[in-house]
């Protein structure tokens, strides 16, 4: 959700009061997206957590982080 139709889709649920979980391989470009969402919504609640399907272990570190922050799943 950097760029693209996902960093879009981001901007427009964070506009709507959705709060967002921007899982990335690249955390720095996660975080400029979030820049950019505050920017455009102060209110916007945008947690950046990093996340690379192409390793397990990283699934699994996304994971145990996400549950730690006892928040529900509702958009994948």
């Amino acid at each position: 959700a950097t760029s693209g139709i996902g960093a879009e889709t981001a901007r427009v649920l964070a506009k709507r009061g959705v709060r967002l979980v921007l899982p990335a391989r690249n955390v720095k470009a996660a975080e400029e997206t979030r820049s950019r969402i505050r920017e455009e919504t102060p209110s916007a609640e945008v947690i950046v957590m990093s996340l690379d399907l192409s390793s397990m272990a990283s699934v699994r570190s996304f994971v145990a982080e996400f549950e730690r922050l006892g928040l529900p799943l509702n958009i994948l």
